[in-house]
């Protein structure tokens, strides 16, 4: 299926579902308006009947509850699919608007940007026209961080890459199951403490594990009740019943503090809780293929213990606990029945039972998560592939028609790469604008991609696993009085301690020593050059220094010149992006400016 297949599919469904919310949302307002009439009708009903007989009073109330609660279900029911169709528009749209190369409605991932990271600053991975916002599909906020952190970081096992691309190939074939859960998810929305919070407490030490609570918590409600009894009959005055109510009372305020630390993580977590249920079982019913997959699936169930069941029952201590939020019902569960109490015994037992389990759980979530987001990417772009990973420790990359997966396929323009074994670097060449830089994140990019076990922008592509570092964009730092220049040279001290580690690293730095006058620069870039190709370093280089090209000369195993070259026809530029051998001929700064109104000369 081609793209513009798939935008068509998305517009299509995006339409389906906008139609059947709106004849849903009727169907809403006529069961509300019958609703009300037919409550105002039963009222009437049973006032008439009082008059006939006492059966008659019974058959009406009988029948009329079991009608008004029919309707309340139904009206209930409608709601949900209202809100599930809302949801199912919007993803629909989301990813229509997605195929047209507009980002807007979808998550930027700023929170993630980090500019002394190794990699992620300088490829553009969180932001506004970020890959993160390209790919980024979670329901769930670990699913979502685990997402990032699957972008940042750059795995070096084979058998791991091609474990993920296994199961990331079988979820894309997965398209209404991938969008059901995303709708589930997306349901309810949570906060970033509502599970981290929960990770911290499923370790934290008990606060009622004595057994005088287990009593309590047995007896009162039995001697709250006999007492009550007895008032009842009147062989104790109601007064004394009265009376009594002080001892549950001072006994529920025992470690009142505790019981608010647990009903504030718990506290309006009922639909958190319950959406996560929903997505474990999802995940438990499911039948998978890929080794991967399976193997996750079956981390939910252990024994007897399922994690959708195990939330579940968290849910319904989140409810019960939420009473307290209730004054008046609050403080009769108290004094009759020790809720409070009650619900931190039954928090704690549950905490006891799946401690061990739970953060399990939720590292399954995040990575099930996480590759639905990479299947999704992988469905969206047909002509993309699965790189072949190489499991040696020679360095081997080559690709055929590689581009961009940011650059709508209209405008990209794509071209082959190679590079093979340790020590060799890359000199690329070219006028200001020629793709130089557009060409280093693409490299990058499609190296982290493959890293993911994601499909790469690409006909073909051969890799074999290895660290990446990047100098694209540096910036200086005015709060550490830190200039251009030694920022940039504390990134190549980064990268020469990592290979004096014996680290094999792939580098791609974009003109060397920008914050230096040219002889140091042409001096120092070449000093490097050497001293990287000296520790086995591979990778790219781009600069305007075409003297650099020279090293190909000196060090022809080593080095090799790729320019991007433009076209000057009088005052006219061409760029064709096209990848060529040899060292760039035609510079463009002097035509620009001129435009631009600039005197040069």
């Amino acid at each position: 299926m081609t793209q513009e297949k798939l935008k068509q599919k998305y517009h299509k469904l995006h339409l389906k579902y906008s139609v059947e919310k709106d004849t849903v949302s009727q169907r809403i307002r006529r069961y509300g308006l019958f609703r009300i009439l037919f409550f105002l009708a039963w009222i009437i009903l049973i006032y008439l009947s009082t008059s006939w007989s006492w059966m008659a009073f019974g058959i009406v109330m009988g029948l009329g509850t079991l009608v008004f609660g029919f309707l309340v279900k139904k009206h209930s029911i409608l709601h949900r699919r209202k809100a599930i169709l809302e949801q199912l528009v919007r993803i629909n749209r989301e990813e229509k608007n997605a195929m047209e190369w507009n980002f807007i409605e979808l998550d930027e991932g700023d929170c993630y940007r980090d500019a002394t990271h190794l990699f992620s600053y300088d490829l553009d991975l969180f932001g506004k026209g970020s890959l993160f916002q390209y790919i980024n599909r979670s329901s769930t906020i670990p699913g979502k961080d685990r997402l990032a952190a699957l972008l940042t970081y750059i795995e070096k096992s084979n058998t791991e890459i091609q474990s993920r691309q296994k199961a990331i190939a079988e979820l894309s074939e997965l398209f209404n199951w991938r969008q059901d859960f995303r709708v589930r998810g997306l349901m309810t929305e949570e906060n970033p403490e509502d599970i981290s919070g929960l990770k911290d407490w499923i370790h934290s030490s008990p606060d009622f594990k004595a057994v005088f609570f287990r009593i309590l918590i047995i007896m009162v409600p039995i001697i709250s009740l006999s007492i009550f009894m007895l008032s009842v009959f009147g062989v104790i005055s109601f007064w004394l019943f009265l009376v009594y109510l002080v001892i549950p009372m001072m006994l529920a305020g025992i470690k009142y503090r505790r019981v608010n630390l647990k009903h504030n993580l718990l506290s309006r977590k009922f639909l958190v809780m319950k959406k996560y249920s929903g997505l474990f079982r999802m995940i438990e019913e499911q039948e998978f293929s890929s080794e991967r997959m399976i193997s996750l699936r079956g981390r939910l169930a252990v024994n007897d213990i399922t994690a959708s069941r195990a939330i579940r029952q968290l849910a319904s201590i989140s409810s019960a606990f939420d009473t307290r939020l209730n004054l008046l019902a609050g403080f009769l569960m108290n004094v009759l029945f020790l809720w409070d109490i009650r619900q931190s015994v039954r928090l704690e037992v549950w905490q006891k039972k799946y401690r061990e389990h739970l953060p399990g759980w939720f590292d399954v979530m995040s990575e099930t998560d996480a590759y639905i987001s990479l299947a999704g990417y992988s469905y969206n772009n047909p002509g993309y592939v699965f790189p072949e990973i190489k499991n040696d420790n020679f360095l081997y990359f080559e690709a055929a028609h590689l581009g961009h997966p940011l650059i709508h396929a209209r405008k990209r323009v794509c071209n082959d790469y190679a590079v093979n074994g340790w020590g060799n670097f890359t000199i690329l060449t070219g006028a200001n604008m020629a793709g130089k830089s557009t060409f280093l994140r693409t490299v990058g990019v499609n190296m982290l991609l493959a890293s993911c076990g994601a499909p790469v922008c690409a006909e073909k592509m051969s890799i074999s696993p290895m660290d990446l570092v990047t100098s694209i964009h540096t910036i200086d730092s005015l709060a550490n009085n830190e200039s251009y220049f030694y920022a940039e040279l504390k990134r190549l001290k980064l990268i020469i301690d990592m290979l004096k580690e014996d680290k094999q690293v792939f580098i791609i730095l974009d003109e060397i020593l920008k914050g230096t006058n040219s002889r140091d620069k042409q001096s120092g870039s070449r000093a490097l050059i050497k001293q990287l190709i000296s520790l086995k370093a591979s990778g790219i280089i781009a600069t305007h220094d075409l003297s650099l090209g020279e090293l190909e000369k000196h060090f022809p195993e080593n080095v090799q010149n790729r320019c991007f070259e433009i076209i000057i026809e009088k005052d006219k530029l061409d760029y064709d992006y096209q990848l060529k051998k040899g060292i760039a001929k035609n510079m463009n700064a002097t035509i620009l400016m001129e435009r631009m109104g600039i005197t040069v000369g």
